[in-house]
């Protein structure tokens, strides 16, 4: 059973909808399961049918339904899957960062010079060139 509001009286509005919230908060309904509605009535946000209850007690006892459990269990597994797609994406982007922090560190130059002249003094022959070298 719905009252209507007499008057347009700001701060009694402000009023209803705090006590609407505290209603909430005594029931221990948490802020993703249950929404307060513009028109102060309160909607289930686990049931795919998004049910209407003009009262927190109305909503107390859908909660407490078959139909509402199950679409609990559909709820929180679907964000307890996106939940875990972004760990995995978060992951991907770290590896990612880490490899090219890799790729950024060139070693020491008096290391890759050594390297360099070891290389070619193990050659048996001389590397080839494209450029040809006029002397």
């Amino acid at each position: 059973m719905s009252f209507k509001r007499e008057g347009d009286d700001p701060s009694q509005l402000n009023i209803l909808k705090k006590r609407r919230v505290a209603d909430l908060l005594s029931n221990f309904i948490p802020e993703d399961e249950a929404a307060l509605m513009k028109n102060g009535r309160y909607t289930c946000l686990v049931c795919s049918y998004r049910p209407v209850f003009d009262t927190v007690d109305m909503l107390t006892v859908h909660r407490k339904g078959k139909r509402h459990l199950e679409g609990l269990k559909w709820f929180y597994g679907k964000k307890e899957k996106f939940q875990n797609e972004l760990e995995k994406r978060r992951h991907h982007a770290y590896v990612q960062a880490e490899e090219q922090k890799k790729d950024d560190i060139s070693p020491a130059p008096l290391l890759t010079q050594t390297r360099k002249i070891t290389h070619h003094a193990l050659l048996k022959s001389t590397p080839y060139s494209s450029c040809h070298k006029k002397t």
